[in-house]
C-alpha cells in the first residue's frame, strides 16, 4: 500500500512538473512606443512571455505583433488593409513584406534594425515561397502568408529564432 501511495505522488508530481509554463527569463520588449510618426494609435499589452503590440498607422493599415520570447523567440507580423487584394500574384506579397519592414525601419532610430531584415528577406525573396518557411541563416527563420476575404486581406510576416 505505501509503496502504491509513493508511486502515485511521484506520478502526479512529474505531471504537474511537465503540465506547469515554463518558467523564461526574457519578457518581450515593445518594437514600437506611442508618438511615433505615421502612428495614429499604439497599444502595448503583455503576460509573461508574450506581447501583443497594435498600431494603426496614418496608411490605413492595421498592424498586429504579437511576439514569443523564451528559449525560442518568435515574432508574428499582420498588416491587414481593408478590401479584396485575392488577384494579386503570390510575389507580390513577398516584395510587399520587405516594403512594410523598409517603411516601418523609418518610424525612428529604434526600429532601423527592420532595414536589416528588409535587406535580408529581399536577398532570400527569390528562393521564397508564399506559405513556406524559409531559413535565412542558422537557426533563424521567416514565413509570409496571406489571409484574404473579400472585406479585408492580411499580410503575414512571422520572423523566428530557434534553438538548433
Amino acid at each position: 500500500m505505501y509503496q502504491t501511495c509513493l508511486a502515485l505522488i511521484s506520478t502526479l508530481l512529474l505531471l504537474s512538473a511537465c503540465s506547469s509554463p515554463q518558467k523564461c527569463p526574457y519578457k518581450p520588449e515593445p518594437i514600437f512606443s506611442e508618438g511615433l510618426p505615421h502612428v495614429v494609435e499604439y497599444r502595448f499589452e503583455r503576460e509573461g512571455a508574450q506581447s501583443l503590440e497594435t498600431l494603426w498607422l496614418d496608411t490605413q493599415v492595421l498592424l498586429e505583433i504579437s511576439q514569443e520570447v523564451c528559449r525560442d523567440t518568435r515574432q508574428e507580423f499582420r498588416f491587414t488593409v481593408l478590401g479584396d487584394y485575392s488577384q494579386f500574384a503570390d510575389s507580390m506579397w513577398l516584395r510587399e513584406a520587405v516594403r512594410q519592414l523598409v517603411f516601418l525601419s523609418t518610424l525612428s532610430p529604434k526600429q532601423a534594425p527592420l532595414q536589416a531584415w528588409a535587406d535580408v528577406l529581399e536577398e532570400a525573396r527569390p528562393a521564397m515561397r508564399l506559405g513556406q518557411e524559409v531559413e535565412l541563416q542558422p537557426g533563424i527563420f521567416a514565413r509570409v502568408d496571406r489571409i484574404i476575404s473579400s472585406e479585408q486581406s492580411t499580410l503575414i510576416l512571422i520572423l523566428a529564432q530557434r534553438e538548433q
